[in-house]
């Protein structure tokens, strides 16, 4: 779901990680599935520089 919402904004993970004050390495890990609980303060930082709820993100992909 970040990664999606990142693309819309043709954002890369870097700009993400800028704007929302999340380590690149943190989003890379957690849009590829590889940190399977990230914490909820990046979590809220990641929504809040998306623009969007956090409720969305955590809707499970379909």
């Amino acid at each position: 779901m970040i990664r999606e919402k990142r693309l819309e904004k043709s954002w890369s993970q870097l700009e993400l990680a800028e704007r929302s004050g999340v380590p690149q390495s943190s989003i890379s890990q957690i849009e590829r599935g590889s940190r399977k609980y990230p914490t909820y303060e990046n979590i809220k930082k990641i929504a809040k520089a998306l623009d969007i709820k956090l409720e969305e993100l955590e809707e499970p992909a379909d």
